[in-house]
């Protein structure tokens, strides 16, 4: 059995590859590595889900993790943090049941994973939480507690490029003192920096610097032994307008309006409402009859930003297969549940320009400097099986 670290580089898209390579410790590994370019992610095309598909190889609809959150709009909505929502079985479940040992740092969907031995979950925060008691009670406690006291200094909030700092100042820890056979890291300094500044922006070199950075000391902690695949999750695109959808609901009198700034919506008395997931929206009917629900569609389709319905097979791999219908928006334009300052997005269908991701894989029995294109992210868990060593149905 081998050894293997895996490296989230959330966000950015193929066409950054050349981009990245121009940095020296990312130039270093590709030369090892087989790289894989216009790779399609998975719909919808945000983190968590895509995070969940990359670790169970399945689709949303299978493991059931389809949303970054809650779906019912908020303005802060509750995020999907723990990994009892995740129904089909991870690599961590896998690599644990054959005697393995697993460490992870901010990889989604984590939160009480007890398969994970050394583990520091993400946790998105949330409005009047305590961040460090709520990772505490969601992850190893005293691990997380010692990490904090060492390298806590290097954050400044969730601000970045000091939060892929920290991340990576306790992933090489662990690599170093606890030898994992499994280490999962995500790091999310362009996610972060495109939704603020858009994608192609001069801003991104920060990123980019900052990526190459963590890989080279992440690379070194892990030693010249342990198999490495590093992927982007999903790519975005840039936004000049944010659409409340759920604002047509009230027009028609099917929704109502919330009396508090992060309720910015109430359930009306039919139950319907309108889930936004940024380049993409998903409408719940219901107890609503088909001709308001034809007018609902009219409506949506007449909207300002309206590229397409999502077809039948869209909705069912999106873990949505029983909703009335769902859309995607055109670039520049994004659904959300109340207006938010973003230049960059993501959620969109799979077949908007320029919108693929990426892969490369480092170890034994992989041919170095090797180039490939196009497959799937849900590839990346049997590749990681196999270089683990380990059985994976």
């Amino acid at each position: 059995m081998s050894k293997l670290l895996m490296v989230s580089f959330d966000a950015v898209p193929s066409d950054e590859w050349a981009g990245l390579c121009a940095h020296p410790n990312i130039a270093a590994f590709a030369a090892r590595a087989r790289v894989t370019l216009d790779v399609q992610s998975v719909f919808p095309t945000n983190t968590y889900p895509v995070h969940c598909s990359v670790i169970t190889g399945r689709q949303p609809c299978d493991h059931g993790v389809i949303g970054n959150t809650e779906p019912f709009p908020k303005r802060h909505p509750r995020w999907v943090t723990d990994a009892a929502a995740i129904r089909s079985k991870t690599l961590w479940q896998a690599a644990r049941e054959q005697g393995l040992t697993v460490a992870s740092v901010l990889w989604p969907c984590t939160g009480f994973a007890r398969e994970i031995r050394w583990n520091v979950p993400e946790l998105p925060p949330r409005p009047g939480q305590n961040q460090l008691l709520a990772n505490l009670r969601a992850g190893s406690k005293l691990l997380q507690a010692g990490l904090f006291l060492k390298y806590g200094k290097m954050l400044k909030g969730v601000d970045q490029p000091g939060l892929d700092a920290f991340v990576t100042a306790c992933a090489a820890d662990l690599l170093r003192r606890k030898n994992p056979d499994l280490t999962l890291v995500h790091l999310t300094a362009y996610d972060t920096l495109c939704h603020r500044y858009g994608r192609g922006a001069a801003e991104l070199s920060t990123a980019f610097e900052a990526l190459d950075q963590n890989l080279g000391i992440l690379l070194k902690a892990a030693g010249p032994d342990v198999g490495v695949i590093v992927f982007s999750d999903h790519a975005q695109l840039n936004v000049h307008s944010a659409r409340t959808p759920n604002d047509l609901l009230v027009e028609l009198g099917l929704l109502n309006r919330g009396e508090t700034e992060n309720e910015p919506y109430a359930p009306g008395a039919f139950g319907c409402f309108i889930e936004c997931c940024g380049g993409s929206a998903f409408f719940h009917a219901g107890s609503l009859s088909g001709g308001k629900i034809a007018l609902v569609r009219e409506k949506i389709a007449a909207s300002d930003g309206f590229l397409r319905f999502l077809t039948e097979e869209e909705l069912r791999s999106s873990g949505r297969g029983d909703l009335a219908f769902g859309y995607g928006l055109r670039e520049g334009y994004i659904a959300e549940a109340s207006p938010e300052a973003h230049k960059g997005n993501h959620g969109y269908p799979l077949d908007m320009p320029d919108y693929t991701v990426f892969y490369a894989a480092m170890g034994d029995g992989l041919t170095p400097g090797e180039r490939g294109s196009g497959g799937s992210l849900l590839g990346i868990a049997p590749l990681a099986a196999q270089m683990l060593g380990i059985h994976w149905p």
